[in-house]
């Protein structure tokens, strides 16, 4: 992975300063570290994953790492790069699908500006996600835990980004990629897959985004195809109170006609009590009756809702220490994924998390 970071740094340094230096590149490294403890009422027996449709702190009554990653970022007059290498049990259940070489890659890409105000850029590689409001990096997000929609939701994606900063206030992208989620190529004959993006900040404290998905995740012979639309708003309200809600709406098509649907919401409110102390507290349903796109151990999907709270103290923005209680619900057990249908159909864990940045 070394030699890797070095010719993907090598690489992107050589149109960097061929720039007849007009601006000294510039090369930025960052660490994270999140550990996590979570204590279930609810375990499956023989699983050692919390829920089949959640992919981050999902250890069960154990000691962990959920993400342990490493960026390095560089800009240089029209040129940036990325190069993110991460482990934890979160590229572990997230990338399984992934050779475990590609399992180290959180992102890896390139772009340049295509005109001298820097404001339309074509950048292509692995790049974050354009859905949603919620990161792999839990320090950038409200919740401790991530909400289910953004569970089954693309965290990252592999192809190209066409984007341009229209004004302060208007963002939009235009994305060719590679499928739902991946790396690697999907076995098989490809079409490629497309995303929209649609950002209005009209002013500092408020955001309204649109990212669209139209493509697949199987080959073309399974002759299935994914729709997908996220709206999402931030909002901060005076100096102590924000708020994020987010509603997810898809549909899988199958070549027997048979084309079900998914849909979720989720709504956060955090309050900051002083510089170092907050807490936030999370409404959210989750309705994927037919395993459209969520991940299910028996033979129905996921009909989940759910609520959290979380209370953060951060340690002079280098460490942050966080405890949350989250309860879901459910029709029956088989809808929170697991194989038998119990009469207990709820489930209740606390996460505690000690959080690094390093700068």
């Amino acid at each position: 992975m070394k030699k890797l970071a070095f010719c993907f740094l090598a690489l992107i340094c050589i149109p960097a300063f061929s720039q007849e230096n007009e601006q000294k590149a510039t090369i930025e490294l960052r660490g994270f570290l999140d550990l996590y403890y979570g204590s279930d009422n609810n375990e499956q027996a023989g699983d050692p994953k919390r829920l089949p449709f959640l992919y981050n702190h999902a250890r069960p009554n154990r000691f962990a790492v959920n993400l342990a990653l490493i960026t390095f970022q560089l800009e240089a007059d029209r040129v940036r790069a990325n190069l993110g290498l991460q482990q934890g049990t979160y590229a572990q259940d997230n990338y399984a699908s992934e050779p475990k070489a590609l399992r180290w890659i959180n992102q890896a890409n390139v772009g340049y500006a295509l005109n001298p105000e820097k404001t339309i850029w074509i950048d292509a590689g692995v790049l974050p996600s354009h859905i949603g409001f919620e990161s792999a990096v839990s320090t950038d997000n409200l919740t401790l835990s991530r909400s289910i929609i953004a569970e089954n939701s693309p965290y990252f994606e592999t192809g190209a980004q066409l984007s341009w900063q229209k004004s302060p206030e208007w963002y939009f992208a235009f994305l060719v990629l590679n499928g739902w989620q991946r790396v690697q190529f999907i076995k098989g004959k490809n079409k490629p897959s497309f995303g929209t993006q649609a950002k209005f900040t009209p002013s500092v404290k408020t955001t309204f985004n649109w990212s669209t998905f139209l493509g697949t995740d199987q080959s073309n012979e399974a002759g299935t195809m994914l729709y997908f639309s996220n709206l999402y708003g931030e909002f901060d309200l005076g100096e102590k109170w924000k708020v994020k809600a987010a509603l997810d709406a898809g549909k899988r098509t199958l070549p027997d006609g048979f084309n079900p649907n998914w849909w979720g919401f989720a709504l956060i409110t955090q309050y900051q009590f002083t510089e170092n102390f907050a807490s936030a507290f999370r409404v959210e349903h989750y309705d994927d009756e037919f395993q459209a796109i969520a991940t299910s151990y028996s033979n129905l999907g996921i009909k989940a809702s759910g609520l959290s709270l979380n209370v953060d103290y951060i340690f002079e923005n280098f460490a942050t220490l966080r405890v949350e209680g989250r309860y879901l619900e459910a029709p029956g057990r088989a809808y929170l994924g697991f194989q038998d249908d119990l009469a207990n159909s709820n489930m209740f864990f606390v996460l505690t998390s000690l959080a690094f940045n390093f700068d």
